[in-house]
C-alpha cells in the first residue's frame, strides 16, 4: 500500500462499500492526459554529486553538511547543483567518515560532476581542506568550451567515456519524502532489473540521489551525460524509457563523432520531461512546447 491513500464514502455505494485509491497510481502509463512537468527542472550549468557509503534511504530528512553548505554557496555563482549519491559500484573516498552532520569527524568525499557537453569530471578527494582547488576545477569544467587536462586532484576521463556510457540517477531519498522513496525505490529496482536482463552494466551505470525537488513528480530519474530529468515514472515505464534513453545516447554519440551542428535535441521521452541542464525553464517549456 502506498504511503497515501483516499477513503471515499458516498451514499451511492452501498453502506459497507469503500473505495481505496493509491495517490501515486495511474490508469496508462503514458496517459497523454497526464500533467505535464516540463519547465520544473531548476536552471543549472553543473551537477555535482557527492558519493556516500549508504543510500539515500538512510539519510536524514534534511542534508545540510558544512561542506554541503559551503559548496552550494560557491556552485551556485556558475549554475551549479550539489547534491549526494550513492550505488554499490561507485567509489568512495577511504577515509570517508558520514555526512558530518554530528561534526564528529572530517567530510571526505569522492565527487563526480556533470557538465553540459563536457565528459564527466572525477575528483577523488573534496574536503574543507582543499575546496577552494576543487571550486576551481568544478568553475573550469562547468565553463570552459575545451576540455582541460588532467589534475592532480581531478581528471577529466574521456577514454572510459568513449564506450558511451550513460549514468542513470533516481531519487529515492524517502525520509525526506515517502513518495520518492516508495515509487523511487520500486523504480529502481526496475532499471536494475532491466538493465541486467539487456547485459548493459558495460554501458550503463544506476545510482540513487537525495532530494531533488519534485516529490510529486516521484519516480525522478536524472540522466547524464544528457541531462534530460524524467518524473512521473512507474515501474512498468521502465523498459520503454531506457530504450529511448540508449537510442538517444546513440543518436547524439553518432552525431557529436560526425562533427556536424545540431539544433537542441527534442525532450527526451516527452510523457516524462521534467526539463535539461542547460536550459531556462521558460527554454525548457518552449522546447516542451515545439515538440
Amino acid at each position: 500500500m502506498s504511503c497515501y491513500t483516499l477513503v471515499l464514502s458516498n451514499p451511492l455505494f452501498r453502506p459497507s462499500a469503500r473505495l481505496v485509491i493509491r495517490a501515486n497510481a495511474r490508469l496508462f502509463s503514458t496517459a497523454p492526459s497526464r500533467a505535464q512537468p516540463a519547465g520544473k527542472v531548476p536552471d543549472h550549468e553543473s551537477y555535482i554529486l557527492l558519493h556516500t557509503h549508504q543510500p539515500p534511504s538512510q539519510y536524514p530528512p534534511h542534508l545540510k553538511t558544512p561542506l554541503w553548505r559551503k559548496l552550494k554557496l560557491e556552485a551556485g555563482s556558475w549554475g551549479g547543483l550539489v547534491n549526494f549519491s550513492w550505488s554499490p559500484t561507485q567509489p568512495v573516498h577511504p577515509r570517508y567518515a558520514g555526512l558530518g552532520e554530528d561534526h564528529a569527524g572530517e567530510e571526505l568525499y569522492y565527487a563526480t560532476a556533470f557538465s553540459v557537453d563536457r565528459a564527466p569530471l572525477y575528483i577523488p578527494e573534496v574536503s574543507l581542506a582543499n575546496l577552494d582547488t576543487v571550486v576551481g576545477q568544478l568553475r573550469a569544467h562547468a565553463q570552459s568550451s575545451q576540455l582541460a587536462p588532467e589534475t592532480e586532484e581531478g581528471q577529466m576521463d574521456e577514454a572510459s567515456e568513449a564506450a558511451a556510457r550513460l549514468h542513470l540517477y533516481v531519487c529515492t531519498h524517502g525520509p525526506r519524502d515517502c513518495r520518492c522513496g516508495e515509487t523511487g525505490g520500486e523504480v529502481a529496482k526496475a532499471l536494475h532489473n532491466e538493465i541486467t536482463k539487456r547485459d548493459l552494466w558495460d554501458r550503463v551505470s544506476l545510482g540513487e540521489v537525495a532530494h531533488v525537488g519534485g516529490h510529486k513528480f516521484a519516480a525522478n530519474i536524472l540522466v547524464y551525460p544528457l541531462g534530460d530529468w524524467l518524473g512521473s515514472v512507474q515501474p512498468e515505464d521502465v523498459p520503454q524509457i531506457l530504450s529511448e534513453i540508449l537510442a538517444r545516447h546513440d543518436e547524439l554519440s553518432a552525431t557529436q563523432t560526425s562533427g556536424s551542428p545540431t539544433a537542441p535535441a527534442s525532450p527526451l521521452c516527452p510523457p516524462f520531461w521534467r526539463g535539461r541542464m542547460g536550459l531556462y525553464k521558460d527554454a525548457q517549456i518552449e522546447l516542451a512546447a515545439r515538440s
